[in-house]
């Protein structure tokens, strides 16, 4: 379970950097189209919450909102290293 909400918060935080004009451009070497861009925002958004569930079923209420946050900044730490060194990666899972 822990596994999967990192890989939820993972791909949430970066369908919202691919929302981004200059993400999408080092992802897709294209923007896209606003309504593009407005679908991985909520698509993110929604990864992001369903992450929430699983951890809270894992670990109970008080601490699975904890873990939560825990794989949220361990996800956007990830995120932030992939898209300095290699930004192509995250092509295939956000296609």
């Amino acid at each position: 379970m822990n596994i999967l909400c990192f890989v939820l918060s993972l791909w949430g935080f970066a369908a919202i950097s691919a929302s981004m004009d200059r993400h999408a451009k080092d992802i897709f070497a294209a923007a896209g189209s606003p309504r593009v861009r407005r679908l991985r925002l909520l698509a993110g958004y929604i990864l992001l919450a369903l992450a929430l569930p699983v951890a809270i079923a894992a670990h109970g209420l008080s601490i699975g909102i904890s873990v939560w946050f825990g794989f949220l900044a361990l996800a956007a730490t990830a995120l932030a290293l992939i898209l300095s060194w290699r930004p192509r990666i995250l092509r295939w899972a956000l296609r």
